[in-house]
């Protein structure tokens, strides 16, 4: 009987042990692309890794294992549909720590160059874990049960006040302050920021750049969803639908203060990476903003990253055409007008040359940014956004940046924003952390001009434009068979620099006066007003006075 008794003891002890593992952290998505995923966990012990996946929560029937012991497990399935949705689980032999319900799950994203519309949550210093963190991520489980949302940004400052590994478990993957429900199902492409390089240290090479941050991320540094290649994770791009991401680093100090050799690597590589993207569209995201007179006033001599990327980075992203840029760090949330080559001190921004558009941008008020893909003047200008108080509100000095439009600021100024991005516009929504919308922005990309009279089969008959000359205001006048949706947008007389958007809605049938007012601004000269719906245009030169 004895000989039996040990290996008993043995497999029991193997039983208990087994049972004893508990889940630490997780399970969370990572370098989630339209074919793969990367699912990632934490175990008290260390343990192999598995994954069970499949189409419902009750027919997970491919399984990976990974053989490898280790609390920290990563599990990558390719091989997907792209634009799916599957379930999952994990754990390990017959254990399952967490899934095999409808709260696991992840939906695959869309083809790169896809025209699908997508969404992406835009959060920014926001692992405080404190109340205002909380009541953001209540506003945001409210707002997906309504609203399907695609992936998470990261604006950086991700869990204070050092980034150690304690404080991204208790302020991010934490139940109560931290949003473990969210990771479940949505994956996040992050960037750091100069908290979570408190426990990295940001003067050596990127190469070697080490810390929580990076052992928690796993970002594409193989181009893995698109882009070129940059080797590393301290910063990398990608290609979701018709969009391209720089997901770029702001505390890289011999990159950006010294523009060493390092500084010309990472030039040539976003260069390159910007000249090789046929996108659509580009945005850029990041920690510590070129602009900004939040809790980081940008003119302030210390404020040296900054004004590194203001002076180094943002004129190349203009160059080619980055219609979108996000940042955090100021504590508030700021956004500007559509701007461009204003790469200096807040007093050296010269409206008159560096103001494309100085409407609201809202398209709920007949204001948005459209920018032209031809011309000499092509893709010019770009919006700025600083999202910083996720969780974080402690600014209150009333200052207005003067590229800025909007800024919301206070104790209690908490909130995040919602992307979202289709065939042929990019549009932004600030919501506060009550649900109620801040600010909301639309940029436009036309793709060309037609200078035209009326067609004998359009929908727009008897076009009126008056008075012309006009000085202040103008009445657009015109017939139409029937309803249809319909922009008025004026511009230079060849179509090259867009002034603004004057007005969109719905035509009726019949006869449609629209009066169009607060046009003193516009300099004096020969314009086109433009009436579109769909794919018919026309256009009616105009003359402005003083």
């Amino acid at each position: 009987m004895k000989k039996y008794l040990f290996p008993f003891l043995i497999l029991f002890i193997l039983i208990q042990f087994c049972h004893a593992q508990t889940l630490v952290r997780g399970p969370y998505l990572q370098s989630m692309t339209n074919k793969s995923v990367k699912i990632m966990w934490r175990t008290s012990d260390s343990t192999m890794g598995k994954v069970k996946y499949g189409h419902s929560p009750t027919t997970l029937i491919n399984t990976i294992v990974d053989t490898v012991l280790t609390k920290n497990h990563t599990v990558q399935i390719s091989g997907l549909n792209s634009n799916s949705t599957y379930y999952y689980c994990v754990g390990f032999d017959t254990v399952v720590l967490a899934g095999n319900d409808a709260h696991h799950h992840f939906k695959t994203a869309i083809n790169p160059g896809d025209t699908t519309p997508f969404r992406f949550w835009v959060t920014g210093d926001f692992g405080s874990g404190n109340t205002n963190q909380i009541k953001v991520r209540k506003w945001f489980q409210n707002y997906i049960q309504s609203n399907e949302v695609n992936a998470w940004l990261w604006m950086g400052d991700n869990a204070y006040t050092n980034g150690t590994d304690y404080e991204y478990q208790t302020k991010v993957f934490d139940k109560v302050y931290g949003y473990d429900s969210i990771f479940r199902f949505l994956p996040f492409y992050p960037i750091p920021g100069n908290h979570d390089y408190n426990s990295v240290n940001g003067a050596d090479e990127p190469q070697t750049h080490r810390g929580p941050y990076y052992d928690i991320v796993d970002v594409f540094k193989n181009a893995e969803m698109g882009g070129v290649p940059s080797g590393m994770e301290a910063y990398y791009s990608y290609d979701y639908g018709n969009t391209h991401f720089l997901a770029l680093n702001s505390e890289m100090y011999r990159v950006l203060v010294l523009w060493d050799l390092f500084g010309t690597t990472f030039k040539n590589w976003l260069i390159n990476d910007l000249q090789s993207s046929n996108k659509k569209f580009k945005v850029a995201y990041w920690h510590q903003a070129p602009y900004s007179k939040g809790t980081h006033d940008t003119d302030d001599f210390w404020e040296v990253f900054s004004a590194s990327m203001r002076e180094r980075v943002v004129p190349i992203l203009e160059q080619y055409g980055v219609d979108l840029i996000l940042c955090g760090h100021s504590h508030v949330y700021e956004r500007s007008y559509l701007i461009n080559k204003h790469y200096g001190a807040s007093s050296s921004f010269n409206k008159a040359t560096m103001m494309v558009d100085s409407s609201s941008g809202n398209p709920d008020s007949n204001r948005t940014y459209i920018k032209y893909t031809y011309g000499p003047n092509k893709n010019k200008g770009t919006v700025y956004g600083v999202v910083g108080n996720s969780s974080k509100s402690d600014d209150e000095n009333g200052k207005m940046h003067p590229v800025m439009h909007k800024k919301y600021m206070g104790n209690d100024a908490v909130g995040s924003m919602i992307l979202e991005i289709d065939n042929q516009q990019i549009t932004g929504i600030f919501y506060k952390d009550n649900g109620d919308v801040f600010d909301k922005f639309r940029i436009i990309k036309q793709d060309s001009i037609v200078l035209s009279g009326i067609k004998h089969n359009s929908n727009i008959q008897e076009l009126k434009v008056y008075p012309n000359p006009f000085s202040n205001a103008i009445v657009v006048e015109f017939d139409a068979k029937e309803m249809k949706p319909t922009s008025i947008t004026i511009q230079n007389l060849i179509g090259q620099l867009m002034v603004e958007t004057l007005w969109n809605g719905k035509s009726n049938m019949g006869n449609n006066k629209i009066e169009i007012q607060h046009l003193q601004d516009l300099p004096s000269g020969e314009y086109v007003i433009s009436i579109k719906q769909n794919d018919d245009v026309v256009s009616q030169k105009l003359i402005k006075i003083k």
